[in-house]
């Protein structure tokens, strides 16, 4: 008996599950699938990481950049995407400095009619290579921050992501910052930018941008360049040297011919520093033919070209593609500059950088 009720219970059992399996898709019908459009830029669809320790962050390329919006939300209007490392604090923070270093004609700044940039190219490294604003680095951490910065940013793929993700916010930054900036008259009174003032700031910009740009691209691939930065650096440590050697005689007993022979090693040095360096420059402006940069500042960029690439040789040809994406940035501020004011919070971006995107 007891064996004839467990045959009726699997018999049960199994006619109950038959049935299930043939009337499962009426019990539980299958979720219609939903269309979601693609991205624009066609990068993870993931809420960006927030800073978080930099130290156990390894430097990635642009396909690991994420996008501030759920993949459901409105495709007609994409989120700008966000790499990992350089935020969009970074841009809208480069663009609030070069707008601050913008001085026009008439203020009490700038008393003259024309208006001008007080800005050079070792502030500006020294802004974002010390302090690191909308950079997603450890800013206590100088020299490794660095590390990462050059690691990840110094990649083909990433300067092309780079490039034409954040042109578009750049351009649109700019506008917004000139429309809240003021300045102030000789007068005291505080006036706004003028339209005519916006076209002069964004003219001069890419007039700079251009130039820094297609300098660094010709510095990196000028092999004749780097022996003369290093030379020059050699006899720059070779001056300090001679200092230091001279200096360390003041507290011993050194006889006066001594002090002469190290005084005269420091003229020595200096004059041979000064020769480095003016053949160095030659060699820049024979290579570049760059205008509106100072001497200083010519220096300044051979000498940041040729330590990336002591740094790591890689760094050297892709310094030269971020001098070319460069003077695409200015070709894109100067065409901005020939357009209408936008809206607050309106978008006229156009041109190649947009389009190298999609």
């Amino acid at each position: 008996m007891k064996r004839a009720l467990i045959v009726l219970v699997i018999l049960a059992l199994a006619g109950g599950a038959y049935w299930f399996l043939q009337n499962r898709e009426q019990i539980f019908p299958k979720p219609e699938a939903k269309e979601v459009a693609p991205q624009r830029w066609q990068v993870s669809t993931g809420k960006a990481p927030e800073p978080s320790n930099t130290t156990a962050m390894l430097p990635v390329n642009a396909t690991n950049a994420s996008v501030e919006t759920n993949a459901t939300s409105n495709a007609t209007a994409p989120e700008t995407p966000v790499d990992e490392i350089v935020r969009h604090d970074f841009v809208k923070d480069v663009s609030a400095y070069l707008v601050a270093r913008y001085l026009p004609g008439g203020t009490k700044k700038n008393p003259g009619p024309q208006g001008r940039f007080d800005l050079n190219v070792k502030s500006v490294n020294i802004r974002y290579g010390v302090d690191f604003p909308g950079l997603n680095v450890d800013p206590a951490d100088t020299l490794g921050a660095r590390k990462i910065i050059f690691g990840h940013v110094l990649q083909g793929p990433t300067l092309d992501f780079l490039h034409a993700a954040y042109t578009p916010l750049f351009l649109d930054s700019l506008d917004e910052t000139l429309r809240s900036t003021t300045h102030t008259l000789a007068s005291g009174q505080s006036v706004a930018v003028t339209e005519a003032q916006r076209a002069e700031m964004l003219t001069l910009l890419a007039s700079r941008l251009r130039t820094v740009g297609r300098t660094v691209s010709v510095l990196a691939r000028t092999d004749t360049v780097k022996p003369l930065v290093a030379k020059y650096l050699q006899d720059i440590d070779n001056v300090g040297q001679a200092h230091l050697a001279f200096w360390n005689l003041q507290g011993d007993k050194a006889s006066p011919a001594a002090r002469d022979e190290a005084s005269a090693r420091i003229k020595t040095t200096i004059q041979t520093r000064e020769i480095s360096r003016q053949r160095l420059l030659q060699a820049i402006v024979s290579a570049a033919d760059p205008q509106g940069l100072d001497a200083s500042e010519l220096i300044y960029l051979a000498q940041w070209i040729y330590r990336r690439g002591e740094e790591n040789p890689q760094w050297v040809g892709a310094t030269g593609k971020a001098g070319e994406l460069l003077a695409r940035v200015a070709e894109a501020v100067e065409e901005r500059s020939r357009q209408p004011w936008p809206e607050s919070g309106g978008n006229a971006t156009s041109g190649d950088p947009a389009e190298a995107g999609q």
